[in-house]
């Protein structure tokens, strides 16, 4: 049962690897087939040619080229000359065709990883720990080079097997035995190779890429600027060493425990290989000094005895063609259930040294976008529950925003409340109830419409135009509106205090780059969701993007946002209950639902639990000592 599993697995896994190969690029794999089967054929007939020159030697000797005897010669010079010249233009061909192959087969794998990554429209394929594996694997495959041979493997190992199946035909005209025990031995020694080749896949399926992203990830501590502070400030550098050696050790340990079942099959085939030769070689010798064989004869049948080493380990080649087995079958596995189009579906059958050809950048509109329209949300007894835990985030929230209204969502720690903005944002699906806009319409249909900025931004390194744009990048080209945005973010100075004004690289790490501090960040972040208003986003969230602004900073920055937003439907997450008591309404959320809802002041008169919570705060801030609390801020 066992070997047949072994087989469809196999199966599986060369079908997988022909059809990324075919989306490719079919007409130059039809075609880089042919030659490849050219190229294996070409050596047995030079073998053959080879005897026929060697037999019409001794006529040519005694009578020269001229007359009947020579023909023969002539004949046979010419096959030799023919083969050896076929057999370099078609390596060549395929060589360059290999390439093709190659960079159509990293593109197709890259676009069917990026449909995973970048298709799907919510974060729960990427929250799944076997499927970070499986991107892993496939990002330590690209990163040794397997995706860029590929193909030259495949051909590699085909042009040498077609090679020995040719040298093993030939040898059957001597003995029946002798190719049959050259084969044998052969065959062992790859199957020591597979045996080895197979030890080292299954380290990649086992727990082999999760040691290896333990290391990496300790290597990136020692490494890397983010953890650069905290490792020197609490000395961390001899404990981030030590658990390197550790994760690396196991790593290496499961590989060697692989490897030591591999001494016995090593033993049998070096034995195999020297007894087999001396036999075959051993009966040539013998057949020839008996006068059984020709000289024309023993030169063929050596040859072929030296060439079927085309029927044993390929080396290199063979791994890498194993590395790419495995992937085609991670990708396969990765995608299954998400097709994606293929090289073909989209950019038709590709010649043969093209480029492929990429979609055109969105055309830059002279003025900004159409203006937003606003979006109403309805939520009707949403529950959602995290991968791994008992108990619901959200449990039964039900919540009505009309289009244009500024609402503040406020909560203690674990309240749900960036679980809601997630789902608002369409990255993961309520297990119960539904989230609707405009009436009725689908939460898919938001995309474009919905724009939000998140407590953990993202700093690109990238010039300032690009951050700001990317709330709507057809605004990219227009300066006057990205100023527009950071103005009203309250950073419009920035541009000017940069070397390069807009084109300045947010990073120190790069030649004539930037720092940028935390408030002068998070204005940045805010003038990108800002942009995305100028796009026609009609819904904008910000869930506590201004954590490292002091309280009047944030004050401020709200009372702006509220006022330079007004009529877009606009949702504020803030632990700081003084900063958004400026919005139209507030809810509290406790327990995964709404406990609370209303203004600001029929809330406070109402003396619940926002009213403690906001007297809490202010008993705090009153009672502190002037500047304590408040973090400076040089944007």
């Amino acid at each position: 049962m066992s070997a047949s599993l072994t087989l469809a697995a196999r199966a599986a896994r060369w079908r997988a690897l022909v059809g990324l190969l075919a989306a490719a690029g079919r007409g130059p794999l039809v075609l880089w087939s042919l030659l490849v089967l050219a190229s294996g054929l070409l050596p047995t007939a030079l073998i053959l040619a080879t005897g026929a020159f060697v037999e019409a030697l001794p006529a040519v000797a005694g009578r020269g080229l001229d007359g009947p005897a020579g023909r023969p010669a002539v004949l046979a010079l010419a096959a030799v000359v023919a083969a050896l010249a076929g057999r370099a233009l078609c390596a060549a061909a395929a060589a360059h065709l290999a390439r093709v192959l190659d960079d159509g087969l990293a593109l197709e794998v890259h676009r069917r990883v990026a449909g995973v990554t970048l298709g799907t429209p919510g974060l729960e394929a990427l929250d799944d720990p076997a499927r970070s594996d499986q991107l892993h694997a496939v990002h330590e495959a690209e990163r040794r080079g397997v995706l860029r041979r590929t193909a030259a493997s495949l051909g590699m190992l085909a042009t040498t097997r077609v090679r020995g199946i040719g040298a093993f035909v030939v040898l059957l005209a001597f003995h029946w035995w002798a190719p049959l025990l050259l084969a044998a031995a052969w065959h062992l020694s790859s199957r020591l190779f597979l045996k080895v080749t197979e030890n080292g896949i299954s380290f990649d399926n086992s727990d082999g890429p999760v040691l290896l992203r333990r290391a990496e990830y300790v290597r990136s501590l020692a490494m890397e600027a983010p953890a650069a502070k905290e490792v020197r400030v609490f000395g961390l550098g001899d404990w981030i060493v030590g658990r390197y050696g550790e994760a690396w050790l196991d790593a290496l340990r499961l590989m060697w425990r692989s490897r030591r079942a591999s001494r016995g099959l090593s033993t049998a085939t070096a034995v195999a290989l020297a007894v087999s030769h001396a036999l075959v070689l051993g009966a040539l010798a013998m057949a020839a000094s008996e006068g059984a064989l020709t000289a024309a004869a023993l030169v063929v049948f050596v040859q072929a005895v030296i060439a079927t080493v085309d029927l044993g380990i390929v080396g290199d080649q063979q791994y890498f063609l194993s590395q790419s087995l495995n992937l085609a079958d991670r990708v396969e596995r990765l995608t299954d259930g998400a097709p994606t189009p293929t090289f073909e579906e989209e950019h038709g059958a590709p010649a043969l040294a093209s480029a492929p050809s990429f979609p055109a950048l969105p055309a830059v509109p002279a003025v900004p976008a159409v203006p937003a329209e606003r979006v109403a949300l309805r939520l009707d007894g949403v529950r959602f529950t995290y991968r791994g835990r008992e108990a619901p985030t959200l449990d039964g929230l039900s919540l009505e925003v009309p289009a244009g209204q500024s609402l503040a969502i406020v909560g203690e720690n674990g309240a749900g409340k960036s679980t809601l903005i997630k789902l608002l944002c369409g990255f993961y699906a309520p297990q119960d109830g539904r989230i609707t806009l405009d009436g009725g319409a689908p939460l898919q249909q938001a995309r474009g419409r919905v724009a939000v900025i998140f407590q953990d931004f993202v700093r690109y390194p990238l010039p300032l135009r690009e951050n700001v744009a990317f709330g709507h990048l057809p605004l990219a080209g227009d300066t006057a509106a990205l100023q527009s945005a950071l103005d009203d973010a309250g950073a419009g100075d920035l541009p000017g205090r940069l070397p390069h004004g807009w084109e300045t690289t947010l990073s120190r790490e790069y030649e004539g780059g930037a720092d940028l501090s935390g408030g002068q960040w998070q204005r940045v972040a805010l003038a990108r969701a800002l942009a995305a208003v100028r796009g026609g986003a009609g819904l904008l969230i910000l869930d506590e993007p201004t954590a490292s602004l002091d309280v009047r900073a944030e004050t401020e920055l709200f009372e702006r946002f509220l006022e330079v937003t007004r009529g877009v439907t606009t949702i504020l997450v803030s632990h700081r209950l003084s900063s958004v008591r400026r919005a139209d309404r507030i809810v509290v959320i406790d327990g995964g639902r709404v406990v609370e809802d209303g203004p600001h002041d029929a809330l406070m008169a109402a003396g619940g639990r926002y009213a403690t919570m906001f007297r809490l705060q202010a008993e705090r801030f009153a009672a502190a000592p002037a500047g304590v609390g408040e973090e400076t801020d040089h944007a």
